[in-house]
């Protein structure tokens, strides 16, 4: 009676739901169809993007397990926080450790590490022990997350990013970060030198997979003047082993610090293709405390050729502009607009005329302002004319500066010498708009167009109030008569228009025009759109990017 007793089956009715709903192994009874193709599951479960119904499907069957678990682990957020958190009444992780350390647990001991590709470690981590610092000593919590951090990372596959993020700044001593032969994406944030002096140089050099590397220093570097770095901090290792990182996207910002050690010995100008450069130079608008560790970089050998297809940058400089025009095959031009702390126009606010007019009434403006007003705009035409002569037959996405209004000239031969710009962001500087209908049928691949408030104009005043029919009534009209059907997104200011397909439109008196459908939006419509994505000053923001 035992054997028999173990020996029987029960049916799938017979099983207890809980079971049922939870069990990683099928359960149900099998059917008469013919299995669906592997394949053909693999495209179905590639649509699900909720973490909830990711986990969900992996426990339905053994199958599905194995088919969903790398989609469920391919993006890990682990998050500390400084204090306990509790959930009914009880801490988060009550009978274990906090669910920050369990998880990486996880990810050390089992094998799910080696299909994750995007990790993020973020959070505050509290520090038990700080005063073995001063003893010379790193304390033992500190050491066992290293620990636990570097067998996770060291389990993983290739993967593409790497975030830690310190919200405090204690006073520690360097560490040495060792190299990563898988690591293919680093950014170091908020790199501050005093409190964070940790040497990366044996990363990079050892790293030989890395292709992005991204430089975030401390804004207080720039600001109080502190050059407590230079490029050998980085790259002694390289140099000394006569290594160059295969790097394809190079970007730095808030640097600060003597030209010790040209680019040319860190960079290969052959193989990096996009480069972002914010707050880094000083440029012509470089504040006077800055000036002359600045001027150590404006010094570019005369034989200096790149070959980058994207760069974005916030400053600007007569060498660049020669750089620009040695270098060929430019496609993707950001010129960021963004300042910290400057006052942005709300999304309330109508621009002027139809579109934008410039208001030139007079105005007082000090020699000063005037002056370096003067300098700002004769960088922008030498920049125009270097990106259109030189780039003009590759150029796809271009953001000038809103502080170079450009002329119907300017903007004549922008167009004519750019037939394959598919966003373009610019400054309109003259009240008639009739040249930029009649010169849209030169754009025949335009996808975006980006028209900036004026930043250079000095005069004061409010400006007159469009309504909004009146913009979209004109703006729809002038699409149908260049007859454009490419242009999608249009931007007047900060307000966003999205262009549909044609209509006719009847007046009251029933008389037709024909137009473009043309509305207002919400400018979240087009935070996917380069032209504007990229107007900020995050070097992240190319995570994504086309370009």
């Amino acid at each position: 009676m035992a054997s028999r007793h173990y020996s029987q089956s029960y049916t799938f009715q017979e099983i207890p739901p809980f079971v049922q709903y939870t069990s990683p192994v099928s359960s149900a009874p099998k059917t008469s169809g013919s299995p669906l193709p592997l394949n053909l599951i693999a495209r179905i479960v590639s649509y699900l993007d909720d973490v909830g119904d990711i986990a969900r499907v992996t426990r339905t069957s053994r199958l599905l397990y194995y088919m969903t678990l790398p989609q469920l682990y391919q993006k890990v957020s682990l998050h500390s926080y400084p204090e306990i958190r509790f959930v009914n009444g009880r801490p988060e992780g009550f009978g274990s450790g906090s669910p920050f350390m369990m998880a990486l647990n996880g990810l050390s001991t089992k094998s799910h590490a080696s299909v994750v590709r995007h990790f993020r470690l973020w959070g505050e981590w509290r520090e038990v022990g700080v005063e073995d610092f001063a003893k010379g000593r790193i304390p033992d919590n500190s050491m066992l997350l290293n620990m636990m951090l570097r067998v996770a990372c060291c389990q993983r596959k290739p993967h593409d990013s790497h975030h830690q993020i310190p919200l405090k700044r204690v006073p520690r001593p360097a560490v040495c970060i060792p190299a990563m032969p898988k690591l293919r994406t680093f950014k170091v944030i908020d790199f501050d030198p005093l409190c964070y002096p940790d040497d990366i140089s044996f990363l990079i050099a050892g790293s030989k997979n890395l292709s992005d590397l991204r430089l975030h220093f401390s804004p207080r570097m720039r600001r109080n003047a502190e050059p407590t770095l230079n490029m050998g901090t980085f790259f002694s290792r390289c140099i000394k082993s006569g290594y160059m990182p295969k790097l394809k996207h190079f970007a730095m910002q808030n640097w600060f610090g003597p030209n010790t050690q040209s680019f040319n010995e860190v960079i290969d100008y052959q193989i990096c293709k996009s480069m972002t450069f914010l707050d880094t130079f000083g440029g012509a608008q470089g504040g006077s405390a800055n000036v002359y560790v600045d001027d150590t970089w404006r010094e570019l050998p005369a034989d200096l050729k790149l070959f980058f297809h994207t760069i974005r940058f916030n400053e600007f400089a007569p060498q660049h502009v020669a750089l620009l025009q040695r270098s060929p095959g430019l496609e993707y031009c950001y010129i960021v607009n963004d300042r910290t702390g400057k006052p942005t126009m709300s999304t309330t606010q109508s621009p002027t005329s139809d579109y934008i007019t410039p208001d030139r009434s007079p105005s007082t403006t000090s020699p000063d302002t005037a002056e370096r007003n003067n300098e700002i705009s004769s960088l922008g035409r030498d920049y125009l004319r270097a990106l259109t002569t030189h780039h003009g037959s590759t150029l796809k996405h271009l953001l000038l500066s809103n502080q170079w209004p450009l002329s119907e000239i300017d903007l004549t031969n922008l167009i004519r010498s750019c037939p394959n710009l598919t966003q373009l962001g610019m400054v309109l500087g003259f009240p008639n708009h009739e040249i930029l209908r009649l010169l849209m049928p030169f754009l025949p691949k335009l996808y975006a167009l980006r028209i900036l408030k004026d930043e250079s104009s000095t005069a004061s005043g409010e400006e007159p109030f469009v309504p909004e029919e009146k913009m979209v009534a004109v703006m729809g009209r002038d699409l149908y008569v260049a007859q454009n059907f490419t242009v999608k997104w249009v931007g007047v200011g900060a307000l966003i228009f999205r262009c549909g397909g044609a209509f006719e439109h009847v007046y009251a008196d029933g008389s037709t025009e024909m137009r473009r459908k043309v509305e207002l939006v919400d400018p979240k419509l087009v935070k996917e759109v380069e032209i504007w994505r990229l107007d900020t000053l995050d070097i992240m923001a190319e995570d994504n990017t086309g370009g």
